[in-house]
């Protein structure tokens, strides 16, 4: 009996990874998805006050990710599997998307904040500004090294396993969602992480913001082929934010944060068109599932 095969079809099996490696991907996604919202829940319940507790944060995926090796992997196997979060060096023209797009998001959303009359900007001269600039970019170099300590969980170890079992898009979403999902503890535990404006409009804002963020945080990893201009991205959004809100005047604290910095809804509004813009017209996505499952294949046959 001859039976006509779906072409389409059979590129998506061929595609599939393994149900071996598959399997291994959604475990290993599960144990670290599990102990790093567990460390950042007892993190905030043991440091609610703490000005330094979002700061230690930081460093708490990267800790997951060396108990999830542990747990997971055989030693022979544990080098390889460092080797594929992404420490290779990266292009010039990765790190300046990397700085100015961020730059970019947060200039626009102070701007339209601006525009609308919640608050006023105190613009400083072109030489100043161009001061400015120079010091976020530093500072953004600097700080990386900090959020370096995020990005080596979320795009360096747990994008590619869900890469292994959703599309490249999903996994970009399911990512940033799981990111989101890890701030929870910080928004409503703790007192010295996002404290102003009324939680049932903050909490929200910030989950979606950072699911959204997402989509230009893996669209970046997956075309540099580096987490490095990732963590310099991560750094240079909180600290392009940061720079303005030392500049703007609003009626008050919870009017700015209701409107701009990283809990605005102008902010959300331009990251959902960016994420949006990236997962309708880029390939990256596709291409970095592709190497996502067969990296991610080679180092399961180890």
């Amino acid at each position: 009996m001859n039976i006509k095969r779906d072409p389409a079809a059979s590129v998506a099996a061929e595609r599939r990874p393994a149900p071996n490696v598959r399997a291994r991907a959604a475990r290993q996604a599960s144990v670290f998805a599990g102990l790093v919202l567990t460390l950042c829940l007892a993190l905030s319940l043991a440091l609610p006050h703490r000005e330094l507790t979002p700061m230690i944060a930081a460093v708490l995926p990267t800790i997951a990710v060396a108990l999830t090796i542990l747990i997971t992997t055989r030693s022979g196997a544990r080098r390889a599997e460092w080797a594929d979060i992404g420490f290779r060096r990266t292009s010039v023209r990765s790190l300046c998307v990397a700085v100015g797009l961020p730059i970019a998001i947060a200039s626009l959303s102070f701007g339209v904040a601006a525009a609308i009359g919640v608050i006023q900007l105190s613009i400083p001269t072109f030489d100043g500004g161009l001061s400015v600039l120079a010091d976020i970019a530093l500072k953004a170099l600097v700080f990386s090294l900090l959020f370096l300590g995020e990005e080596i969980g979320w795009r360096g170890y747990l994008l590619p396993r869900l890469a292994n079992l959703m599309s490249g898009r999903w996994a970009a979403v399911a990512t940033g969602a799981l990111h989101a999902a890890f701030h929870l503890p910080l928004l409503l535990v703790t007192t010295t992480y996002q404290s102003a404006g009324n939680r049932w409009i903050v909490v929200p804002a910030v989950l979606l913001t950072i699911t959204a963020a997402g989509i230009p945080y893996a669209w970046l990893r997956w075309s540099s082929g580096s987490i490095w201009p990732v963590a310099v991205m991560h750094a240079t959004f909180n600290e392009a934010m940061w720079r303005w809100s030392t500049i703007a005047t609003a009626a008050s604290p919870a009017a700015l944060a209701y409107t701009t910095t990283e809990t605005g809804l102008v902010t959300l509004a331009l990251m959902i068109m960016l994420a949006a813009g990236l997962l309708s017209f880029g390939r990256t996505f596709e291409v970095g599932e592709a190497a996502s499952r067969a990296c991610f294949a080679a180092t399961s046959r180890q």
